[in-house]
C-alpha cells in the first residue's frame, strides 16, 4: 500500500479491517494481459487473489499502467467464494469492498450463490478520482470482505481449497502518454552522448607523432575503464572503449564502444578516412527501471597538422542508428528504435617553455540523439523525443620532465562550456540549460623508455557549478607497442 493514501484511505473508505489483514493473504500468478478495447482504451488484467480467512481481505499490484487518462475506468471483476446472503435479522449481507490505492471505490456482492460459480460486476471510476491514483504508473487494488463472509469454499481457477472468497478482474480506461518511461529514457539518452563524446577514439595521433598502439587500464572513484588501441602505422586501425559510472542517486551506467577505421595519407601530415563505430550502453535506475541500447554510427574523419607550426587539427561527422529496450520494474520490456549524429572537432598546440612544455587545447562537440515514437506493451503512446548536447573546453595542460627519475609531473586547468537541450518529456527531466565550469587536473607519470608508461593523476570538476561536484583519482597503464 503506498503511503502517500493512508490519511485519505482513512476518511473515504468503509471498513475498519480494509487493508489490515494484507498479510495473511494468499495470491495466485496469472498471466498479465493487455488488449486494446477501443480506439485509444487499454484494458489490463487484476491479477486473481483469494482469502482462507474468515471476513478475510487480499491486495494485488498493478503495474506498468498508462499513466494519464481522457476518461473514467471501469472495473470488471469476477467473485467467487461464500456470498449468498443477502442480509437481514442483524447480519450484513456477503459482499467485498473494492479499494484503488487505498480509495473505497465500491461493493460488490451479494452473489446469491454460495460457492457455486462466479458472477460478474462492474464498478466505474470517475475521472477525477483516477488521474492522481495512476501518476506513478501503477496502482494497489485491495478487497476486504465483510463480517458475514465465513464459509469456505473448494478450490476454484487454480486456488488453493478452502477458500472464502477468489476475485479476479480487469481495469479499462483510455490511457494517454506515458511520461515515466520518457522521463527515463531522456536520462538515459543524455548520459549516453556524454559518454560517446568521452570514448571517441583519438585520431590526431595519426599526424602528431603518437602512432603506437596502446593498452590503457584506467580505475577511479566511481568509475572505471578500459582502452586498446592498434598502432596507428598502417591504413586500418581500431579501437576498443568500456566504462563503468555510478550516477547521482544510484543510477549505475556501462558504456562500451568499438571503432574501426581506415584513411588515405597526404604528405606525412595529412589523413583523411572513414570510420564505423558500435556501442552498447545500460542504465539500470534507482527505483528498478532499465534502459538499454546498441547503435552503429559511420561517417568521414580527417588529421592534418596545420602548415609547419606544432599546431594540430582533426574533426568527425558521423551518422548513426539506435536499437533501444526499455524495462519498467517489474513491468514488461519494450523496444524502440533512434538515430544520432555527431560532430567533433580538436585544436592542439605544442609550446616549448624553458623549464616545461605548455599544451593550449580547444575541443568542440555536438551530439543528436533522437528517440522515435512507439506504443509500449501496455498500448500507451510514447511520444518521439530527442537531447542535444554541446560543449566547449578550453584547456591549458602542462608537462614537467624529472629525468633523473624518469618521471613527468603534468598538471591542467579545463574551462567547459556545457549547453544541453531536450524536447517534449526530456526537456522536464534534463531541463534546457547552459553554463560554465570548471575542471583541475594534476598527475605524476612515469615511463622506462621502453614502451611503458605509468601515472597516478586526479582531478576535481564542476567548480563554478551548484549542481555539479566531481573528483576523481585515477591510475593509468600504457604499453606502446
Amino acid at each position: 500500500m503506498k503511503t502517500y493514501h493512508k490519511i485519505l484511505k482513512n476518511e473515504l473508505t468503509r471498513g475498519d479491517h480494509a487493508i489490515q489483514n494484507k498479510a495473511k493473504m494468499g495470491m495466485l500468478a496469472v498471466p498479465f494481459l493487455l488488449a486494446a478495447t477501443a480506439a485509444n482504451a487499454q484494458t489490463t488484467s487484476i491479477q486473481q487473489v483469494h482469502s482462507t480467512d474468515n471476513a478475510g481481505s487480499a491486495s494485488t499490484t498493478i503495474v506498468g499502467l498508462p499513466t494519464e487518462t481522457n476518461g473514467d475506468a471501469t472495473l470488471d471483476l469476477s467473485l467467487y467464494g461464500d456470498f449468498s446472503w443477502s442480509g437481514g435479522s442483524g447480519t450484513p449481507a456477503e459482499t467485498l469492498t473494492v479499494f484503488v490505492d487505498g480509495v473505497n471505490v465500491g461493493v460488490i456482492g451479494p452473489t446469491g450463490i454460495d460457492c457455486g460459480s462466479a458472477v460478474n460486476f462492474n464498478l466505474a471510476v470517475d475521472q477525477a478520482t483516477l488521474a492522481p491514483l495512476i501518476a506513478d504508473g501503477q496502482l494497489d487494488v485491495s478487497y476486504q470482505a465483510s463480517s458475514s463472509v465465513n464459509n469456505f469454499c473448494g478450490s476454484y481457477n487454480g486456488s488453493p481449497s478452502g477458500v472464502s472468497f477468489v476475485v479476479s478482474g480487469t481495469i479499462t480506461y483510455d490511457g494517454v502518454t506515458g511520461p515515466a518511461a520518457e522521463e527515463q529514457i531522456a536520462g538515459f539518452m543524455e548520459n549516453r552522448a556524454r559518454a560517446l563524446v568521452q570514448n571517441q577514439p583519438d585520431v590526431m595521433r595519426f599526424v602528431d607523432g603518437r602512432t603506437g598502439g596502446r593498452l590503457n587500464v584506467e580505475v577511479s572513484q566511481g568509475s572505471g575503464s578500459i582502452d586498446f588501441a592498434t598502432g596507428g602505422r598502417g591504413p586500418v586501425w581500431a579501437t576498443l572503449t568500456g566504462s563503468s559510472t555510478k550516477l547521482e542517486a544510484g543510477n549505475d551506467q556501462s558504456y562500451f564502444l568499438g571503432s574501426v577505421g581506415t584513411h588515405l595519407s597526404f604528405g606525412n601530415n595529412s589523413i583523411i578516412g572513414a570510420m564505423l563505430q558500435v556501442d552498447k550502453a545500460v542504465q539500470e535506475f534507482s527505483n528498478g527501471d532499465k534502459v538499454e541500447g546498441t547503435g552503429w554510427l559511420v561517417g568521414p574523419y580527417f588529421a592534418a597538422q596545420i602548415s609547419e607550426h606544432p599546431l594540430f587539427l582533426d574533426g568527425r561527422l558521423l551518422y548513426g542508428k539506435t536499437d533501444n529496450k526499455f524495462t519498467p520494474d517489474g513491468g514488461a520490456t519494450d523496444s524502440f528504435d533512434g538515430d544520432r549524429w555527431l560532430a567533433m572537432v580538436n585544436l592542439k598546440g605544442r609550446v616549448e617553455m624553458e623549464h616545461f612544455t605548455m599544451f593550449p587545447v580547444v575541443a568542440v562537440s555536438h551530439v543528436r540523439d533522437m528517440q522515435d515514437a512507439f506504443t509500449n506493451s501496455s498500448n500507451v503512446d510514447v511520444a518521439s523525443q530527442g537531447i542535444e548536447q554541446t560543449e566547449v573546453a578550453l584547456s591549458l595542460d602542462f608537462e614537467k620532465p624529472i629525468p633523473s627519475r624518469d618521471l613527468v609531473l603534468s598538471w591542467g586547468l579545463s574551462g567547459i562550456w556545457s549547453d544541453t537541450d531536450g524536447d517534449v518529456a526530456s526537456s522536464s527531466v534534463i531541463g534546457n540549460h547552459n553554463g560554465w565550469r570548471g575542471r583541475i587536473d594534476a598527475g605524476l607519470n612515469y615511463s622506462n623508455g621502453a614502451g611503458l608508461n605509468a601515472g597516478l593523476n586526479a582531478f576535481v570538476d564542476g567548480l563554478g557549478e551548484d549542481d555539479l561536484e566531481s573528483y576523481g583519482l585515477s591510475l593509468t597503464l600504457d604499453f606502446q607497442f
